[in-house]
């Protein structure tokens, strides 16, 4: 079992780097609705990080990913690839764009910023203005209801015990329905200037949308957040960053594709309104 220590920095592995090769998606790359035939596009692989000794190899980006239906990222987008031993993982976000991905080999937690400037050390404790953040794996049973349940109060229900404090009153927080049973989507809204304890990322002067994703027994809980200027048209990239998330993260495995689909639109749908609030 992976230790319960999701705030924990030993082991913590970091490679980033400014992403220019290859450059956002092409116009035209991406159709305006869903294809009945896959789009393919073409994937920046993140920096590759050291791992330690006894841990499988990085696992290693294709060229291209096909995009899962319903998620249609903007022409400035990228789909960019971390690896980590044994898996990759992909999220969708403006493209010329540095990838950090940090690996946490005391638990085997997985997240992934991506974000403008240069390259940090140690993104998990880095402050950022405008970043998109994935958490692939939390790094333990504890750490999987820590991760949730600050917006979604059965994921610290008895047996389990919530860590996390409450989420803050000017958060909004959207249910996203599903007909899996035991599987709980929350879509989060965050204001400017807000600190939300609950998401690290929050803070700046954008607002700031978020997924929180807590599975049936057993899976593993993950969360994204998306934050991006509101001069640079947040809504399709951040509607695309959260939705390529659903589509090709746990989550998905417990969804049948009428129910992915509907839960894509109902995610869209919020993200479009909260962030073109006046």
């Amino acid at each position: 079992m992976r230790s319960a220590s999701r705030r924990s920095r030993a082991g913590i592995l970091t490679a980033a780097a400014l992403l220019t090769a290859g450059g956002p998606l092409a116009a035209g790359t991406v159709p305006a609705t869903a294809a009945a035939t896959a789009v393919t596009v073409p994937v920046q692989a993140c920096p590759a990080e050291q791992t330690g000794p006894g841990q499988p190899p990085l696992a290693a980006a294709p060229a291209s990913v096909a995009l899962p239906d319903g998620v249609t990222p903007p022409p400035t987008a990228a789909v960019y690839a971390a690896r980590y031993p044994g898996e990759v993982h992909y999220l969708v976000a403006p493209g010329g764009w540095t990838c950090d991905v940090a690996f946490f080999g005391a638990d085997g937690g997985e997240q992934a910023y991506v974000h403008p400037g240069a390259p940090v050390a140690d993104p998990a404790s880095a402050r950022f203005t405008s970043v998109v953040r994935a958490v692939f794996v939390s790094g333990g049973v504890q750490t999987d209801i820590d991760l949730a349940c600050g917006f979604i109060p059965q994921a610290g229900a008895a047996p389990n015990t919530c860590l996390a404090p409450a989420h803050l009153p000017a958060d909004q927080l959207h249910p996203v329905a599903t007909h899996a049973p035991g599987l709980l989507l929350t879509a989060v809204g965050v204001p400017s200037n807000t600190r939300e304890p609950n998401l690290p990322t929050t803070g700046g002067p954008d607002r700031t949308v978020a997924l929180v994703v807590f599975p049936p027994p057993g899976g593993p809980a993950q969360e994204i957040t998306c934050t991006i200027p509101a001069a640079s048209a947040p809504i399709p990239t951040c509607q695309a960053a959260l939705g390529h998330f659903l589509a090709t993260g746990a989550a998905a495995e417990q969804l049948t594709p009428a129910d992915l689909s509907a839960a894509l639109h109902d995610l869209n749908a919020f993200v479009a309104a909260y962030l073109a609030q006046p």
